[in-house]
């Protein structure tokens, strides 16, 4: 091998590496409790937008997919309350995800952006109308360890009563 070959090469292996390292699929795990969506089944959209698109789209616009879809859609799917799904996804190049799920009728958070890199999997917990986007609880210490924390102790300010007098009434006079 020649001296001018030898960095080239060891860069191309390095470089195709990386590639092979990144996920190609990205596996989507949905838990919807019997509740979701009033009891009744609803589409989950996966699709390849940039974040511009993303945050300018209207409910209706991204609903219009399922019946006409764009370049944009790589999968839909119905999810049924109470049960688990799963999908497996192509993921694109150089562009981000979002999924979405149209609820008959959404009450916040609809749909999630996944931003590059992709990560190879995703756990989304849904609600009766609405993606779960709280963060998940903490594991609390066994007892006897760690530290306990208790909020802070409040005292109500000490106020003195406003000293009242009566009326000042004047005895009448024994001459009158």
């Amino acid at each position: 091998m020649s001296a001018t070959k030898g960095p080239w090469l060891v860069m191309l292996a390095l470089a195709l590496g990386t590639v092979a390292c990144a996920p190609t699929h990205l596996t989507i795990n949905v838990k919807s409790p019997p509740g979701t969506n009033q009891g009744r089944p609803m589409h989950m959209l996966v699709r390849a937008v940039d974040s511009q698109r993303y945050m300018t789209e209207f409910y209706a616009d991204v609903a219009e997919r399922v019946v006409h879809p764009d370049d944009s859609v790589v999968q839909t799917l119905v999810v049924y309350p109470g049960e688990k799904t799963q999908t497996k996804v192509k993921i694109p190049e150089e562009s981000p995800l979002a999924i979405s799920f149209l609820f008959t009728t959404p009450d916040g958070a609809w749909q999630v952006l996944l931003d590059t890199p992709i990560p190879g999997r995703v756990d989304i917990e849904l609600e009766e109308s609405r993606i779960r986007t709280d963060a998940p609880k903490k594991k609390r210490a066994p007892k006897g360890e760690g530290s306990k924390v208790e909020p802070p102790k409040v005292e109500p300010p000490k106020v003195e009563p406003p000293k009242v007098e009566g009326p000042k009434i004047e005895a009448p006079s024994a001459g009158k």
